[in-house]
């Protein structure tokens, strides 16, 4: 490593030590040196434009929940990166999830001959489908497609193998599916 770059990474390490004794400034130039970064990387990873500040803003409410736990053993970046990996994944996951259920709402409506559900209407749709999982099915469905979590995440909660979790989760897609063609 030459000398610039290790003045940087010693630079970037002071600032997260700033950051963690709870200096606000530390935190702002931490915010306004990252920020275009995440953004980069979060539309590169398939983040829609508009949903693209809010996945950043998450990032960066990560950063500042887990940062008291980095370990200047690995580089900020690459921290930053795991974090914007991550929060791409649940961005992805629920705009995917908001697509399906726009299009079987509109599909399977029944009222208005197929137009769109007004929010209301969707959302009793939504909670009576929901409600027709059974309780297993339910948990793993919500906490994956609609809370945006992975599957080994759900699987600590539910303290179940991960094998587990996807095959409630085909089982619940399935009843969800039948559910919104059935009417809700």
């Amino acid at each position: 490593m030459d000398a610039s770059a290790g003045a940087a990474v010693d630079s970037v390490h002071a600032l997260v030590d700033r950051c963690v004794a709870g200096e606000p400034a530390a935190w702002r130039g931490l915010h306004r040196h990252y920020h275009r970064t995440a953004l980069a990387v979060l539309r590169r990873l398939g983040v829609a434009p508009h949903q693209l500040e809010d996945a950043c803003q998450e990032v960066f409410l990560d950063v500042f929940q887990y940062l008291p736990r980095f370990r200047h053993e690995a580089d900020f970046r690459t921290w930053l990166y795991r974090i914007c990996v991550s929060h791409a994944r649940v961005a992805r996951r629920r705009a995917r999830v908001a697509s399906l259920l726009g299009g079987l709402l509109t599909s399977f409506s029944g009222e208005g001959g197929g137009q769109p559900l007004d929010e209301e209407s969707a959302s009793r749709k939504l909670a009576k489908a929901v409600d027709k999982l059974s309780e297993a099915e339910r948990v793993v469905f919500v906490l994956f497609e609609l809370e945006g979590l992975s599957g080994k995440e759900v699987a600590q909660i539910i303290e179940r193998p991960e094998a587990t979790v996807f095959r409630r989760l085909h089982d619940a897609r399935k009843r969800f599916t039948a559910a919104i063609e059935e009417g809700g």
